[in-house]
């Protein structure tokens, strides 16, 4: 988890940042100190090939706040997905709306300043830079994972983002009015991917419901050609009559969340999204409870699991596979319990590897939890629905 400050001397080629980072490009300045925490961006920037075009690197310590001033600058950890983007959102709004501070900022959003902006109005947010000038203007930096301890450690032991932070603020959650669609529903979109093949439908599963509503209605699956997961599941998808969605980038994704009738959700971005806007559907629980999911939002149902094994009861909490001493997998196929892993010496550790290498096994040979989803349980949920 980097978390670092350049300082340019010379303008640097714009393929540096990669595609799609033309704002960065346009917008730095020379002899002008940045902090970040983008870790392509510190790959880069570390290499001694690209060493010339910097007067100074540094990695930098993320402090502690001993008091909270009246301007506050929120850091969100690096790489975070899509519905963690959606929770610190659903958060930051809450501390916005309680009118204890004066200013609030947000940094390090990445791609998903659209999400901060969009569904909940927040100002002064900083994409992937922030430059030091900026920082001066918030008496207080706040680290997310340095100041709750908690949210260091959601790959293992998932806690609901929203409440940890509300809780440490003591303020009231933030929800807009429910408007609920009550139209006819002649299309069912389903969302099977995730990051995690622990959070992603199984292809049999899809395949059965997709067999059981096709003649009734429009189905559509949304996909990502860039994800070894979506690739898989779009190569088992047995009938040819379904509408197959790539969305390139996330404002396409989210037209399309926001254009759905009825969704049929893993655990993943698309979800947060749709339970925001009060769309319709339900959730199909694996390893994440509901009650964390959905925690608030009634527009969407769960299907609930309750597997047990020897080392794990679900929801467990685990958001990902992870490589413990060189075994590969959940808790369950692993034979370790989540109380081993969350006292691993070094917990960073356990993401080393090649895991996303492995991720298609876990696809192809699906976890406990997800082998114990009934298809009867989802039909007998979506009678009151559809």
């Amino acid at each position: 988890m980097p978390y670092f400050s350049f300082t340019l001397k010379e303008k640097i080629p714009l393929e540096f940042f990669g595609s799609g980072s033309d704002n960065i490009y346009n917008n730095i300045v020379l002899h002008t100190k940045y902090y970040c925490k983008n870790t392509h961006l510190w790959k880069k920037i570390s290499s001694k090939k690209n060493i010339r075009y910097f007067k100074k690197i540094s990695l930098e310590k993320r402090d502690k706040t001993k008091k909270i001033g009246k301007t506050i600058l929120f850091c969100l950890p690096p790489s975070i997905g899509l519905g963690d983007a959606v929770e610190y959102a659903l958060s930051i709004k809450a501390i916005v709306n309680s009118n204890k501070y004066q200013k609030v900022g947000v940094a390090f959003v990445e791609s998903f300043k659209s999400v901060f902006t969009k569904y909940f109005d927040l100002i002064n947010i900083y994409e992937t830079l922030v430059s030091e000038n900026s920082m001066e203007e918030y008496e207080t930096i706040f680290h997310f994972t340095a100041e709750i301890k908690e949210l260091s450690v959601q790959k293992y032991y998932r806690h609901n983002i929203e409440n940890l932070i509300i809780n440490f603020f003591k303020v009231p959650r933030f929800r807009k009015t429910n408007h609920n669609n009550n139209n006819k529903i002649n299309k069912l979109s389903f969302f099977p991917i995730s990051k995690s093949p622990i959070r992603s439908m199984p292809c049999d599963l899809l395949n059965a419901l997709v067999d059981k509503y096709i003649n009734d209605y429009d189905i559509e699956i949304i996909l990502d050609n860039c994800s070894d997961i979506s690739i898989y599941i779009e190569n088992n998808i047995t009938n040819k009559y379904v509408k197959k969605i790539y969305p390139p980038n996330l404002k396409t994704l989210l037209y399309i969340i926001e254009n759905i009738q009825f969704g049929i959700f893993m655990d993943s971005g698309p979800l947060h999204v749709a339970k925001i806007i009060n769309k319709k559907g339900i959730l199909i629980s694996s390893s994440v409870s509901g009650k964390i999911l959905l925690d608030g939002f009634n527009t969407i149902d769960e299907i609930k699991n309750n597997y047990r094994s020897p080392y794990c009861n679900a929801p467990c909490g685990l958001t990902n596979i992870f490589n413990y001493d060189g075994n590969i997998g959940c808790f369950e196929t692993t034979a370790i319990t989540s109380d081993q892993v969350l006292k691993y010496n070094n917990i960073k550790l356990l993401q080393r590897g090649s895991l996303k290498k492995n991720y298609v096994n876990f696809i192809d040979n699906p976890v406990g939890c997800l082998k114990n989803i009934k298809l009867e349980n989802i039909i007998n949920i979506l009678k009151k629905y559809i």
